[in-house]
């Protein structure tokens, strides 16, 4: 076991005294994010996204209207949210569950007449987890419905267009009675619950560019590094200096696992330098967890240590390695929301991802950063990560097992 370390750490070393492979898996991916997170960071800070909402309106009265005509339709807010309305609340969870709206609003059957009455009543908000932002705005716009335009137009509506029109009170009492409801309508927004699903902690904060492409391209960069430390083992069977560790007392088994742990050395290093530099020099916040946070390192750095193995087990040079390695890892990068966030992604893109170790880690990262997220928080993405690089491992070492008997 001992010498299985000295060869890994041997295999660091090595790496670490080339100059083109400093620049390439720590240089240029410190240099990505700065460049990223200066030029992107008002896309942050612009004026919302178009908030995508569906709308199942069970009460059609009179302050349901309110909400969605005065409110939702109002000149201000029409510029940045766009209503769908649909007659079926079971659809409306479907479409939200599959992405295709960021919210969804629900509003009960007799809803007005409860609020009238002086029932409990709620209106209830989805939200697509992946387009939490988004989901926010339309949380945001009720919540301060159900104070402010009930104060003021709904009295006025409901004395109106009901008391008179049902000869309940004389015009002459309209100013008293208005006045007395104007007291009691504060009481209104404790007798509405707001229910919104998937709601993101009070503690959360606001996404910078600076953090989002720290993470981006921090996970994306780890199958350059991986990639880098596998091809050495190529390079050396090439040399011949691999066939030379072969005099040592040791098993050809343990020679290949001093090659595979050299390969993590090398990734858990870069990352490592990645996180330490962004966080002293960037000022990027890796979140208040420290176990959660090593916890999502050495998930990420086994996954895409994995996978560089399972990728160097399906090539036959350094070459094809240096080639093919890292359009994979731009291909991974973008599809697991490293380059753009997933929010923004079509609902067929945002599922491919999925299948992606970069969404994981990404995922689990944002967990931290930005959910104010702990070790209990990330597990879920981490346990993906592992099980991905039992996945990756193994494949990859019965690929290379087959091909060294073929050798043999």
């Amino acid at each position: 076991m001992k010498k299985i370390f000295l060869i890994g750490f041997k295999d660091l070393k090595i790496r670490s005294r080339d100059f083109n492979a400093f620049i390439g898996i720590l240089l240029m991916p410190l240099i990505l994010i700065f460049m990223l997170g200066i030029v992107f960071q008002p896309l942050w800070t612009s004026k919302p996204f178009i908030v995508d909402t569906a709308v199942v309106d069970l009460d059609n009265d009179y302050i349901s209207d309110i909400l969605i005509k005065d409110v939702l339709k109002s000149q201000e807010l029409s510029k940045i949210v766009n209503l769908v309305f649909l007659n079926d609340e079971n659809e409306l969870r479907e479409s939200i569950s599959k992405g295709k709206y960021a919210a969804g609003i629900i509003i009960n059957k007799d809803f007005t007449k409860n609020i009238i009455s002086g029932k409990d009543d709620k209106i209830i908000i989805l939200a697509d987890p992946e387009q939490a932002i988004k989901a926010s705005v339309i949380k945001n716009i009720v919540d301060t419905f159900t104070l402010e335009v009930l104060k003021r137009s709904v009295v006025i509506d409901i004395t109106a267009k009901i008391l008179l029109k049902e000869s309940l009170i004389k015009k002459e009492d309209i100013n008293y009675l208005t006045n007395e409801w104007s007291k009691e309508i504060e009481n209104l927004k404790s007798k509405i619950e707001i229910k919104f699903l998937n709601e993101k902690s009070e503690e959360s904060r606001t996404i910078v560019a600076m953090d989002y492409y720290a993470v981006g391209m921090g996970v994306m960069y780890l199958l350059f590094a991986a990639n880098n430390g596998t091809e050495s083992i190529f390079e050396e069977k090439r040399k011949g200096t691999y066939q030379r560790l072969f005099i040592m007392p040791l098993k050809k088994n343990y020679i290949f696992l001093g090659k595979i742990f050299g390969v993590f050395l090398l990734t858990i290093t870069q990352f490592i330098l990645i996180i330490l530099i962004t966080k002293f020099a960037y000022k990027v916040n890796w979140g208040n967890s420290f176990y959660g946070l090593v916890v999502m390192v050495l998930s990420s750095v086994l996954c895409f240590s994995g996978l560089s193995i399972f990728l160097a087990s399906l090539m036959k040079s350094e070459g094809q390695i240096a080639s093919i390695g890292p359009a994979v890892s731009l291909i991974l990068g973008f599809t697991g929301g490293g380059m753009f966030p997933v929010f923004t992604f079509p609902p067929w893109l945002n599922t491919i991802s999925k299948f992606t170790p970069n969404r994981w880690a990404i995922d689990g990262f944002f967990k931290l950063m930005f959910d104010k997220g702990n070790l209990i928080d990330i597990l879920p993405y981490a346990s993906i990560l592992f099980l991905m690089t039992i996945i990756f491992y193994l494949t990859g070492l019965t690929i290379f097992r087959l091909k060294e008997k073929r050798n043999d």
